[in-house]
């Protein structure tokens, strides 16, 4: 029992010390926290300082500089039938490109690190509309180059129509040739079950379409015409053509000027032939009445 008195009376002897102790902060430390956090408060100061006028020259448009390369628009398509007009291209040495369409900036593009930028650009009409482009580079202060050639881009959303389509509905060879006019370099292609047959129209929009194969009896086939933009279209109308041994007409003998039924192209080139030589026979009638009458008219007068 004395020992655990004499353990207590420790315990308070200590507890009575302590709290006759003094804790006090070195007046050092709190100068030197005070220097850093004003250090600190500057330095926050001049960053966002810094900050805000590097956004201010960054947002000011960009001083041109004539000796710039202006980027490219390759990559860019002329003809689209899409809701958006994709404009793309390369922009080497640039960290952005001003997209501009019929002369108005509509667009600030980031380039890549490939050196390749890409802009879908909302084409609500049909139409054709002048791009171009020019890079920008540097910070804070930005240089920004000529505009780069304009890229006309024709946006196409209207399907092709069949102007003219000509054929034989009944023949007597087992192929057939159809002819007609369409959209200017426009596809024509004609189907039957797994049978194709394409034709591709000139700048005029004619087409020429040999040598599709008939079966013995009725035949049917439908049209199909995709034009560049990619508008595609099935002719309401089927193509019907009956393939009879018996007939004398020649399916491939389809022509604007000869006669389908003429059979035979010796029989077509006779038609030319004659129509040529009532040609010249006329010429030669005029100029021999043109002479005559010259003749009489010098010789009337002499006798007056």
């Amino acid at each position: 029992m004395a020992k655990k008195k004499s353990k207590s009376v420790n315990n308070k002897q200590d507890e009575s010390m302590l709290s006759k102790v003094e804790v006090k902060a070195p007046q050092d430390q709190e100068k030197v926290s005070r220097i850093v956090g004003s250090i600190f408060i500057v330095l926050g100061i001049l960053l966002i300082s810094y900050g805000i006028y590097s956004f201010v020259k960054f947002s000011r448009t960009p001083e041109l500089d004539d000796a710039l390369e202006a980027p490219s628009l390759s990559g860019t398509e002329v003809l689209t039938n899409e809701e958006n007009m994709v404009i793309r291209g390369v922009a080497d040495g640039y960290d952005e490109v001003f997209v501009y369409v019929d002369n108005e900036e509509v667009a600030r593009v980031k380039v890549g690190r490939d050196s390749t930028f890409e802009y879908e650009y909302p084409a609500e009409l049909e139409g054709k509309y002048a791009v171009s482009i020019a890079g920008v580079r540097g910070f804070p202060k930005r240089y920004i180059s000529p505009q780069s050639d304009m890229r006309i881009v024709e946006v196409d959303r209207t399907a092709p129509e069949l102007v003219d389509i000509k054929y034989s509905p009944e023949v007597g060879t087992d192929t057939f040739t159809i002819i007609g006019t369409v959209e200017a370099e426009a596809e024509v292609v004609v189907r039957r079950g797994t049978d194709k047959y394409v034709g591709v129209c000139d700048e005029n929009g004619d087409f020429r379409i040999a040598g599709i194969l008939l079966d013995e009896g009725p035949n049917v086939y439908t049209v199909e015409i995709a034009d560049k933009a990619g508008n595609m279209v099935e002719v309401e109308e089927k193509v019907r053509v009956t393939y009879s041994p018996d007939s004398d007409v020649d399916g491939d003998a389809v022509s604007d000027e000869l006669p389908v039924a003429s059979g035979e192209l010796e029989a077509a080139m006779r038609i030319i032939r004659e129509n040529n030589l009532m040609v010249i026979l006329g010429l030669i009638a005029l100029v021999a009445f043109m002479f005559s009458s010259g003749f009489v008219l010098v010789k009337y007068k002499g006798k007056e």
